[in-house]
C-alpha cells in the first residue's frame, strides 16, 4: 500500500561516502532531510564484536558463504568472517552482465554502505585527472578544476582527520594532515631506499583517514545532532516519483525491505548517493511520460562510460624478527596501507593513456608485504549500465545489467605494472613470492569491478549534450536532482575516489543550500 506521508526539503538515498556527507551538510544548513538506506540499521554488538580479526578466509569457507547465497561477494579480497555481515546476499540482490562481459559487483547495504569496509586511504585528484585532455594531451576534461574542488577537500580532512605528509608531488596534492600515521620500520627502509635509487618514483606517507570507533560515520552522526534528520533504513528506492507538469522530482517511491510495503516521500530536491551504479539504475527505473529514457536520459549518455580501476598486486615475505604487531586498532581496522606512491607514468615511455598508483603495506601484523597498483581506466561509450528487461531482484525491481570491458589500453597498463612492481619493490629491498605471484597473476587482467572503485555512469559535463549532470551534481533534465556519488565522475583518476566523492558532495549540498528558496 502507499503511504503519502510529510514533504521534506530534501531526501537523501544511500547513507555511505556520498550519503552520509550529504545528509550532515544538508541538515546543517537548516534543511529537514529524510535519509532512506536500503539495507539495516547496525547493530553493533553483532555486526562488530569485540574479538573479531579480520583475517582473509581461505577457498572452504568462501565456498560455504557462496553456497548460503553470497557467490559474488565471496570473491571479494575483503570479505571475511568479520566483514561478511557488511555484503548483500547476491540471490537477493542480483545483476546480471552482458554476454561476453564480467563484472565484480561488490555491494553493502546497511547504514554507512561500504565505509565499513573501506580502506580509507583518501589521496586528493589534481588537475592531472580533473583536466586530462588540457594537461596531458588525453582523458576528458572534467567541467571543474582541482581549485574549485580544494576547499571541499579541506572541509573533509579537517572533519575527518587524515594522516599524511607534504610531499609536494603534483598530481597528488598536499592536504590538511594530521601527520603521519604509523609506519613500520621495514616502511621507512623502504621508503628511503626507492627514493635513493629510484629518484623519478616519489614514495610518501600514505594518506589514511582517522580509525574511528563509533561505527555509524561521523557525518551521519553530526547530522543527527542538528536534530533536522530522520533516518529510514530498510528503505529500497526502486524510482523517483515526477511531476508530469515540470518534469522534476516530487519525491521518491521505495519498499521496505522486510515487508514488501510500497511506500513514498516527497521532497523539494533529491540527492542520489545509492552508488555509483545503484544511482544509475535509479534514473533509468524512472522512465515515464516525461522522461522516457529515464531522468538524465535525453542526452543518450545516462548508464554510458562506466569505469573502474585496473588493478594489479605483487606480494613477498617478510622476516618475522621485522613484523610489528598493533598497528591496528582493533579487527575491523582495515586501514593497513603505509606508504604510498602517485602515478609516476607521465615521465615513462609508455602504451597507454593515463596512469595508476601504488598502496605499500609491509610487515603490519604479518610476514608480508603487498604492493597494489590502481590504475585509470579510460572512459568509453560502449561500457555501459542498462535495466535487464527480464530479471528483477527480490523486490521486484528491473536489476542493472552491466557491459563493461577493457581495451587494449588497460591490457598495456596491466603489462607495465608487471614490469615495474618488482622493479620498484627490489630497489625498497623486498623480495617477491614467485610462488604466490604466479597464482595472483594467472587472472591478469582481473575483471572490471574488483578494485569496488566504480565511476561514471552520470557523468558531468558543461552542456546538457555530453552529460548528465552539470559540475554542481545537477541533472540537466531535472533540476532539483543530483548524483554526488562516483556516477557523476568523467573518469576515475587513479586516486581512490572516495576523499573525492565525500568532497564533491559537501561543494553540491552548499550549492543547493545557498539556492534553496529556488525550488
Amino acid at each position: 500500500m502507499r503511504s503519502i506521508e510529510s514533504t521534506y526539503d530534501a531526501i537523501v538515498v544511500g547513507s555511505g561516502a556520498a550519503g552520509s556527507w550529504a545528509a550532515k551538510e544538508l541538515t546543517e544548513g537548516g534543511l529537514n532531510v529524510v535519509l532512506l538506506e536500503a539495507g539495516r540499521n547496525l547493530d553493533t554488538v553483532r555486526d562488530f564484536p569485540a574479538h573479531a580479526a579480520a583475517k582473509s578466509l581461505g577457498i572452504v569457507p568462501r565456498v560455504k558463504s557462496a553456497i548460503r547465497g553470497q557467490h559474488v561477494q565471496a570473491r571479494s579480497v575483503a570479505f571475511s568472517d568479520a566483514t561478511r555481515n557488511f555484503y548483500v546476499n547476491d540471490r537477493e540482490n542480483p545483476y546480471t552482465t552482458a554476454p561476453g562481459s564480467t563484472f565484480r559487483w561488490y555491494r553493502g547495504r546497511q547504514l554507512g554502505g561500504r565505509l565499513h569496509t573501506w580502506y580509507r586511504h583518501a589521496p586528493r585528484m589534481s588537475n592531472f585527472e580533473f583536466k586530462a585532455a588540457s594537461i596531458r594531451g588525453d582523458g576528458i576534461d572534467w567541467p571543474l578544476s582541482y581549485e574549485d574542488v580544494m576547499p571541499f577537500y579541506d572541509i573533509v580532512e579537517q572533519t575527518l582527520g587524515v594522516y599524511g605528509v607534504s610531499a609536494g608531488i603534483p598530481n597528488c596534492p598536499d592536504g590538511q594532515f594530521l601527520g603521519p600515521a604509523k609506519t613500520t620500520k621495514i616502511e621507512e627502509a623502504f621508503l628511503s631506499q626507492v627514493e635513493r635509487r629510484l629518484p623519478r618514483v616519489r614514495t610518501t606517507y600514505a594518506r589514511k583517514v582517522r580509525y574511528d570507533k563509533e561505527r555509524i560515520a561521523l557525518p551521519v552522526r553530526l547530522a543527527l545532532a542538528t536534530g533536522r534528520l530522520d533516518i529510514r533504513t530498510d528503505a529500497v528506492v526502486s524510482r523517483l516519483l515526477i511531476d508530469e507538469r515540470s518534469g522534476k522530482a516530487a519525491g521518491v517511491e521505495y519498499i521496505e525491505r522486510l515487508t514488501g510495503n510500497l511506500r513514498a516521500v516527497h521532497g523539494k530536491v533529491v540527492v542520489l548517493c545509492a552508488s555509483t551504479i545503484e544511482s544509475v539504475r535509479i534514473l533509468q527505473n524512472s522512465a515515464c511520460a516525461r522522461h522516457p529514457s529515464g531522468v538524465g536520459g535525453s542526452s543518450g549518455h545516462l548508464g554510458r562510460y562506466l569505469c573502474d580501476h585496473v588493478v594489479c598486486t605483487l606480494v613477498g615475505k617478510v622476516p618475522q624478527s621485522e613484523v610489528e604487531l598493533g598497528l591496528d586498532e582493533d579487527g575491523f581496522d582495515f586501514g593497513n596501507v603505509g606508504l604510498y606512491i602517485p602515478s609516476f607514468c607521465e615521465k615513462e615511455s609508455k602504451n597507454f593513456p593515463g596512469g595508476y598508483g601504488i598502496q605499500i603495506s609491509i610487515g603490519r601484523g604479518r610476514s608480508r608485504w603487498a604492493m597494489t597498483a590502481f590504475g585509470e581506466m579510460q572512459p568509453r561509450y560502449e561500457n555501459r549500465v542498462s535495466l535487464d528487461p527480464i530479471v528483477k531482484d527480490a523486490w521486484g525491481i528491473p536489476v542493472a545489467q552491466i557491459d563493461c570491458r577493457y581495451s587494449q589500453a588497460e591490457t598495456n597498463m596491466v603489462a607495465h605494472m608487471r614490469q615495474r612492481l618488482p622493479e620498484i619493490a627490489a630497489a625498497g629491498g623486498l623480495r617477491v613470492d614467485p610462488v604466490l605471484n604466479r597464482i595472483l597473476h594467472s587472472g591478469l587482467p582481473y575483471p572490471p569491478g574488483v578494485a569496488i572503485h566504480e565511476t561514471g555512469g552520470a557523468r558531468m559535463g558543461d552542456n546538457p549534450n555530453n552529460s548528465v549532470v552539470n559540475s554542481y551534481g545537477q541533472c540537466w533534465d531535472a533540476d532539483n536532482v543530483f548524483v554526488t556519488d562516483g556516477a557523476c565522475f568523467v573518469h576515475s583518476g587513479f586516486q581512490n575516489p572516495t576523499l573525492t566523492i565525500m568532497a564533491l558532495t559537501v561543494r553540491t549540498c552548499r550549492y543547493i543550500v545557498h539556492d534553496f528558496a529556488k525550488w
